[in-house]
C-alpha cells in the first residue's frame, strides 16, 4: 500500500507529451517530405519546360530553315494552277468573241455602238411589232443583250476593259432596260385597246393572263362599270385587289405586271458600296531647339557609353526571341506596303512573307480594315446594302381605258392617237388617321368646332379615296425567311421606299401577304440581306477524287453545296426539302453563277465586301485567311475541315483555328478522328489540345513540326494514298473549292 496521506500517481502519467512530441516529429518528417516532393516536382517542370522550351526553339529554327523551301514550293505549285486557269478563261474569251463574230441570226452585238444602236433605234420605231405576244417575244432578245454586256463586265480582266468602254457597257445596259420598259407600257395600250374583244362573257370586263417564262402581265379592265364590284382576284396567279367605289364608275383598268428581273435598284445611290474616304491632316513637326550641351553633360554622355560597355550578353533565348519580333515587324511593314502590279523580269522575286520568291506579282495593300460611309438616306428610304429585292418586281398600274372600237355596219371605227402611249391615272389615298379626330375634339373642349370639322371633312374624303387592299401570294421560287418588308419605287429620287403601306399581314403557312397601299406604281417584296449571317458552323469533306461536299449550317438555313471538277450544285434531300428551292436541285453550275442562283433564290450565304458593317464577325488577317482558303482547295480531295468553337474566342485576330482530319472515304467522321490545327501568317502546326478542352492552348502535338503553311504541315501528316490524291488534284476542282470557300468567308463568318 502507498503511503498514508500520499495519492497514487495516475495511470499513463507522462504519455500525452511523448505523443505530442511524436506527433510533431511525425509532422516536420511529412513536411519536409511534402518540401522535397514540391522541390522535386518544381525541378521536374522547370526541366520539363526547358526541355519544351529547347524542342520549341529547335522546330522553330528547322521552320525557318524549310521556310524558303516550302514557300518556294507553295508559289510553284499555286502559280502553274493559275497560269492554267489563265490560259483556259483566256481562249474561252478569244472563242466568245469569235463566236459572237460569227454569229449570224440578226442580233446586234452590244459592245459595237453602231449595232447596238441601230437595234434600238429601229425597235423603238417599229409600229407593227407592238401586240403583248410579240413584245414578249422580242424582249427574249433584250434580256439576252442585257446579260451579256453584265457577263462581259464580270468575267473581263480589269486589264482588258477601258474605263470608257466599261461606262459604255453601263450605259446600253440602262438603255436597254428603259426601252424594254417602254415596250411593255406600250403593249398593255394596245392590249387595253380592244379590252371589249378580250371580256369576260359573264362580268362583261376585262380580264386576262398573258406570260411567259420572265414575265406575266395580269389586266383587269371596267367595261361593264357595275359598282357591286369591290374586289378582283386572278386566282391563278393569286393576286386579288380592291375596287373602290369611285373607281367603279371610271373608264379604268389595273394591271399587274409581274418581272422576275429587277432593272430599278442598280439606280440606287446605295446599291453599291461606297469606302470612306481617309483624310489625312498634314501636321507640322515640332520645332526642337537645340541647346548647348554642358561640360557635365558630355561627360555623363561618355561615362553612359563606358557603362554600355559593360552590360551583359543576353541570353540565347531572348536574342532568339527579339529575332523573331523583328522578323514579324518587318513582315507587317512589308504586307501593309502598296505595290504596283506588274509583270517581274526574269530574276525578280516576288515578297512573300520573310523571304522572296519568283513569280507573277500579286499584291495588295493590306492595313487597316476599310470603313464604309454610312447610309444617309431618311428612315422611310431602304438602304439596299442592308435589304434587297426578292422575287422581282410587280408594276401596279392604275391606267385609263382608251376609247373601244366602235362596230358600224362592215366599218370598225378606232379613234387613233398619236404617238400612242399610255396614260396613268392619279390616285393617291387619304391616310387621314381617325384617332387624328378625337384628338382633335379632346384637344378643342372650349368650342373651337371649326377645325374639328376640317378634320372630319379630310375624314370622308379618306371614305371616297380609300388605301387599295391588296392580297398576293409570294413567289413559289423564292425563300423568305422572315415576313416580307414592302417597297415603293420613286421615280424622282431613284430608290425603295417603306412608307405609303398599312394593314400588313403575312401567313406564312399560305405564303400570302397582304396590305393596304395608298398608292399605284412599282412595287417589289424585300428581305435582310445578312439574315443568314453569321454561320453556326460548315464543314468541308472530301467525297472523292476532285469530289467534295461543302455543309454551311447558316443562322436560318442549312446548305450542302456538291462540288466536282469545276461545278457546284445544290443538294436537297428527299424529305424536308425547301420547296422554293426544287429548282436548283441537281443543277450543276460554275461557282459565279452558283452564288447568284442562291441569291436570286433568297438564300444569301455569301456575304459582300462590307458585310461586316451589318455583321458582328470574327475579324482575321485578310492575307492569312486567303492564302488558307487556297491551301484548303489544294488538299480538299484527302482532307476534311471544319469550325471550331476557338476560332471565335482566340482573342488574337492573327490566329485561325479550326479541325481537320484525313478523309478517304465517303462518310461522316467521329469525333475523337479530328485534331486542331493553328494557323497565323508565319507558322502553321496541329495543337496539342482537342475541341473539347476547357482551355485554349497553343501547344503543339508532339511528334509534329512546325511549319510555313498548311500546305505543307497536311503533307507531313497524310497518308501515302491521301498525298497521291492530294497531288493528282485537278486545278479546275481546286479553283471550283477556293471560289466557294473566298465566297462564303467561313473563318471570319462562323
Amino acid at each position: 500500500m502507498p503511503p498514508k496521506g500520499k495519492k497514487g500517481a495516475p495511470a499513463g502519467k507522462g504519455k500525452p507529451k511523448k505523443i505530442d512530441k511524436e506527433e510533431e516529429e511525425r509532422r516536420a518528417r511529412e513536411e519536409e517530405e511534402a518540401r522535397l516532393r514540391a522541390e522535386e516536382e518544381e525541378r521536374e517542370r522547370k526541366e520539363k519546360e526547358k526541355r519544351e522550351a529547347e524542342e520549341r526553339r529547335r522546330l522553330e529554327n528547322e521552320e525557318r530553315t524549310r521556310r524558303k523551301a516550302q514557300l518556294l514550293e507553295l508559289n510553284s505549285i499555286t502559280e502553274s494552277n493559275e497560269t492554267q486557269l489563265l490560259n483556259i478563261h483566256d481562249n474561252r474569251r478569244k472563242k466568245a468573241k469569235w463566236a459572237r463574230y460569227m454569229r449570224c441570226d440578226g442580233s446586234p452585238d452590244p459592245t459595237i455602238p453602231g449595232e447596238i444602236n441601230t437595234y434600238m433605234n429601229l425597235w423603238r420605231e417599229d409600229n407593227e411589232r407592238v401586240t403583248i405576244d410579240q413584245v414578249l417575244k422580242d424582249s427574249d432578245l433584250a434580256l439576252a443583250l442585257i446579260s451579256e454586256l453584265q457577263f462581259l463586265l464580270d468575267d473581263t480582266p480589269a486589264n482588258e476593259i477601258t474605263e470608257a468602254e466599261a461606262e459604255r457597257y453601263g450605259t446600253t445596259q440602262n438603255d436597254l432596260q428603259d426601252l424594254l420598259h417602254e415596250k411593255l407600257l406600250r403593249a398593255e395600250h394596245e392590249l387595253l385597246l380592244d379590252s371589249a374583244d378580250r371580256a369576260d362573257p359573264q362580268t362583261m370586263n376585262l380580264q386576262t393572263v398573258i406570260e411567259n417564262d420572265l414575265v406575266s402581265l395580269c389586266v383587269w379592265g371596267n367595261i361593264s362599270k357595275n359598282p357591286r364590284i369591290k374586289y378582283f382576284e386572278f386566282a391563278d396567279k393569286g393576286i386579288g385587289f380592291d375596287i373602290p367605289k369611285l373607281l367603279t364608275m371610271t373608264d379604268c383598268a389595273v394591271c399587274f405586271l409581274f418581272t422576275k428581273f429587277d432593272h430599278f435598284s442598280q439606280k440606287c445611290k446605295s446599291f453599291l458600296p461606297r469606302q470612306k474616304k481617309k483624310i489625312v491632316e498634314e501636321v507640322e513637326p515640332p520645332v526642337v531647339e537645340e541647346e548647348e550641351k554642358t561640360d557635365g553633360e558630355e561627360e555623363k554622355k561618355e561615362g553612359e557609353g563606358e557603362e554600355e560597355g559593360g552590360i551583359e550578353r543576353e541570353e540565347t533565348e531572348d536574342v532568339m526571341a527579339s529575332l523573331r519580333k523583328l522578323d514579324d515587324d518587318d513582315e507587317d511593314k512589308k504586307e501593309e506596303e502598296e505595290v504596283k502590279v506588274e509583270e517581274p523580269e526574269e530574276e525578280e522575286l516576288v515578297d512573300d512573307g520573310d523571304i522572296k520568291t519568283p513569280g507573277r506579282s500579286r499584291h495588295r495593300k493590306v492595313s487597316e480594315p476599310p470603313e464604309w460611309e454610312d447610309f444617309d438616306g431618311d428612315e422611310d428610304v431602304y438602304d439596299m446594302r442592308a435589304y434587297c429585292v426578292q422575287g422581282g418586281l410587280f408594276h401596279f398600274n392604275l391606267l385609263h381605258m382608251p376609247p373601244q372600237p366602235k362596230n358600224a355596219k362592215t366599218w370598225v371605227m378606232r379613234q387613233v392617237v398619236e404617238p400612242p402611249m399610255i396614260s396613268h391615272i392619279e390616285y393617291m389615298a387619304d391616310t387621314v388617321n381617325p384617332a387624328l379626330i378625337q384628338q382633335q375634339e379632346d384637344n378643342n373642349k372650349e368650342g373651337e368646332e371649326g377645325e374639328v370639322k376640317a378634320v372630319k371633312e379630310e375624314g370622308k374624303k379618306r371614305d371616297e379615296r380609300p388605301p387599295i387592299g391588296v392580297s398576293m401570294k409570294l413567289p413559289g421560287d423564292v425563300v423568305f425567311n422572315e415576313e416580307p418588308q414592302l417597297g415603293r419605287w420613286d421615280y424622282e429620287q431613284n430608290v425603295w421606299r417603306m412608307d405609303g403601306f398599312t394593314d400588313i399581314v403575312y401567313n406564312e403557312d399560305n405564303r400570302v401577304v397582304q396590305f393596304k397601299t395608298a398608292f399605284y406604281g412599282t412595287m417589289s417584296l424585300l428581305s435582310d440581306t445578312h439574315i443568314n449571317m453569321p454561320f453556326q458552323s460548315w464543314e468541308l469533306r472530301p467525297r472523292g477524287m476532285n469530289h467534295a461536299q461543302l455543309t454551311v449550317i447558316a443562322a436560318i438555313n442549312e446548305c450542302e453545296i456538291e462540288i466536282k471538277d469545276d461545278k457546284c450544285c445544290l443538294n436537297l434531300p428527299e424529305e424536308g426539302a425547301v420547296e422554293q428551292l426544287e429548282h436548283l436541285r441537281n443543277k450543276w453550275m460554275i461557282p459565279r453563277d452558283f452564288i447568284k442562283a442562291m441569291r436570286d433564290s433568297g438564300v444569301n450565304i455569301f456575304p459582300s465586301e462590307d458585310s461586316p458593317k451589318y455583321v458582328s464577325i470574327q475579324s482575321k488577317n485578310v492575307i492569312t485567311e486567303e492564302r488558307l482558303y487556297q491551301q484548303m482547295a489544294l488538299t480538299s480531295s484527302a482532307m476534311a475541315y471544319s469550325w471550331s468553337k476557338w476560332n471565335a474566342e482566340v482573342a488574337d485576330n492573327e490566329k485561325i483555328v479550326f479541325q481537320g482530319a484525313e478523309c478517304l472515304k465517303d462518310q461522316h467522321l467521329l469525333e475523337e478522328e479530328w485534331a486542331l490545327f493553328l494557323v497565323t501568317k508565319k507558322r502553321s502546326m496541329k495543337l496539342k489540345m482537342t475541341e473539347f478542352e476547357e482551355a485554349f492552348s497553343d501547344d503543339y502535338a508532339e511528334g509534329t513540326n512546325f511549319h510555313a503553311d498548311m500546305y505543307h504541315m497536311v503533307l507531313e501528316l497524310a497518308s501515302e494514298d491521301a498525298l497521291t490524291r492530294i497531288r493528282e488534284s485537278s486545278f479546275k476542282f481546286i479553283d471550283c473549292v477556293n471560289q466557294l470557300l473566298t465566297g462564303t468567308k467561313l473563318v471570319t463568318y462562323s
